[in-house]
């Protein structure tokens, strides 16, 4: 993980993926850092654009003054806490999310991980999930049980690192470190290993 930049955010619209915030806003403050709020819409380049430019325009005016107003209301919310910046733009998300991280220079991503409302819901499935799987920066993904505490004082201090003997799952472990080192959190590496009588179905050894 950087030891610099801010955290980014995208947001959908609905009331689950704000719930994302608090873990954010924890996490820039623990951190020294600030938090970049995203939303990304479709846009009006399609056979309408073509059409009738006149009405894209004005949808695309109206989608900025919607989104914008959206994410200032949330950055008026969170002002108080930590510096918060706001960011709207037009296009596909899974693209979009990883172009601006780039662009700004982001340490990590906060997203939630599902969700069933939302104005676009294009981050609660493919997104999200591409963002696991394709993202270069760390990503810190909420899930349902997780967010729907709804808790409004959220600290890290304790870090769980679950390995399997694998490279790739140690692969996690620079990243779980330098995370733990950057909020002077504990980290205990987490081991599972199976009964005896279950790897041996048959004979058990000494």
């Amino acid at each position: 993980m950087r030891d610099h930049g801010t955290i980014l955010v995208p947001l959908d619209g609905s009331e689950l993926a704000e719930k994302a915030l608090p873990h954010a806003v924890a996490l820039a403050k623990a951190q020294g850092a600030s938090v970049t709020l995203l939303t990304v819409w479709e846009g009006t380049e399609s056979e309408l654009g073509t059409t009738f430019p006149s009405m894209a325009m004005e949808i695309e005016t109206k989608a900025r003054e919607h989104f914008g107003s959206y994410l200032q209301s949330l950055q008026t919310r969170l002002a108080a806490t930590v510096p918060v910046e706001t960011i709207v733009r037009e296009g596909d998300a899974n693209e979009e999310i990883g172009r601006v991280a780039d662009e700004i220079g982001a340490r990590a991503l906060v997203v939630a991980t599902h969700g069933r409302s939302g104005i676009g819901r294009w981050l609660y499935g493919s997104t999200a999930s591409r963002l696991l799987r394709h993202s270069s920066l760390p990503v810190l993904a909420g899930g349902p049980h997780a967010l729907e505490h709804g808790k409004a004082d959220i600290s890290f201090t304790h870090i769980m690192a679950p390995l399997d003997g694998t490279p790739l799952a140690e692969a996690a472990l620079p990243h779980a470190t330098a995370l733990a080192a950057s909020i002077g959190a504990r980290l205990s590496l987490v081991r599972v290993v199976r009964w005896a009588v279950q790897s041996y179905p048959y004979t058990l050894p000494e």
